[in-house]
């Protein structure tokens, strides 16, 4: 009986202690993940990937309007000569509208990006 209660007893303690190393290293590699992100997150590469993704998605929201724009006078036929001439207006009132938007979305970005470097843009 001796030898059972010892044995369980054992065997809890290994479960235990295992734990508490389990919990340990957890605790550490959650430390150097943290670490890593925080030098990585001042690093000027990956503020660079953030404008850009964020430039990207602005330009791709814009290229969206542009298409949906342009596919507003789908249904044409069923319009009168008075309300396809309202549609049409309204079509190249927003036309220059995005137009617009997209000079200052490419303005804001300044002359450092890389790309504006080899296009230049008429004011």
């Amino acid at each position: 009986m001796l030898t059972v209660i010892c044995a369980t007893s054992a065997l809890i303690s290994a479960f235990f202690i295992g734990r508490y190393f389990a919990a340990k290293k957890r605790l550490a590699e959650k430390a150097i993940e943290e670490v890593i992100a925080k030098k990585l997150a001042t690093s000027p590469v990956i503020l660079e990937i953030g404008s850009l993704k964020e430039e990207n998605g602005v330009m791709r929201n814009l290229l969206i309007d542009m298409v949906e724009n342009e596919a507003s006078l789908a249904k044409a036929a069923e319009m009168t000569e008075a309300q396809r001439s309202r549609a049409i207006t309204a079509r190249t009132r927003r036309r220059r509208e995005l137009f617009g938007e997209a000079l200052l979305a490419i303005r804001k970005t300044g002359p450092s990006s890389k790309w504006e470097r080899h296009v230049k843009i008429d004011s």
